[in-house]
């Protein structure tokens, strides 16, 4: 009896597996909606102000390392503390935002799909880990809806994820500053910039979405008051 129960566990799994594979073929060949004028305009708000965040943090950051290789210590320090004041504002911003386009998501007539997370863009363990999660999860997932809101569910939580290393790497570089704690600084701008891009991707898949609603019925997500 018990060994039926796991075989039909299992069956069941894979049979939710197939069915969301050939339900997401099926839905990508069905979607060739073009965002509205408002739609295009909001992606290209936000792409803008993600674009200027991250300049922000790259050129913090990037040049916190290169004081570091110059053993300027103190005023590597320093810049790696600008980095994260900017990182410390942009953070929140898109886990709020993360959170408006779940609520969004509930208020479409159907999802435009989206593609799973790729780990290896990660090199924060825990963020790749987290992506090995979500894309098995898609897998199983039926629904476009379902498969839109667990991703944006996992990046939210990527944000959250990416600041608390930063903060961590970041007490560790005052105390020893070898290094290889600086390693972490790199891993923190390449995992910046991926959770950003798979943001403003979602982003897009929501507006695309909102477009197939009828034009009295047509809904923007607003950006955070303070980014408009």
């Amino acid at each position: 009896m018990l060994y039926f129960a796991a075989f039909s566990a299992v069956a069941c799994l894979v049979l939710l597996y197939l069915q969301g594979r050939r339900n997401e073929a099926n839905v990508w060949r069905d979607w060739e909606i073009a965002l509205t004028p408002r739609g295009e305009k909001a992606l290209q708000v936000m792409q803008r102000r993600v674009e200027d965040e991250m300049t922000l943090v790259d050129m913090a950051l990037a040049r916190a390392t290169e004081l570091q290789k110059l053993e300027s210590t103190q005023q590597a320090i320093d810049l790696l503390e600008a980095g994260y004041r900017v990182i410390e504002r942009f953070a929140p911003n898109m886990r709020r935002l993360l959170a408006g386009m779940a609520l969004f998501s509930r208020m479409v007539a159907a999802m435009s799909p989206v593609k799973p997370l790729k780990p290896r863009q990660y090199k924060i363990g825990q963020l790749a880990r987290l992506a090995h999660v979500q894309r098995i999860v898609h897998q199983f997932l039926v629904s476009t809806e379902e498969r839109f809101r667990f991703r944006v569910y996992v990046l939210r939580y990527g944000f959250g994820v990416l600041m608390r290393y930063l903060f961590g790497a970041k007490e560790r570089i005052r105390a020893s500053s070898a290094a290889s704690e600086w390693e972490a600084v790199v891993a923190v701008r390449n995992d910046l910039r991926t959770l950003s891009d798979e943001s403003v991707e979602s982003f897009k898949a929501l507006l695309t979405s909102l477009a197939a609603v009828p034009k009295d019925n047509e809904l923007i997500l607003r950006l955070p008051d303070h980014w408009e």
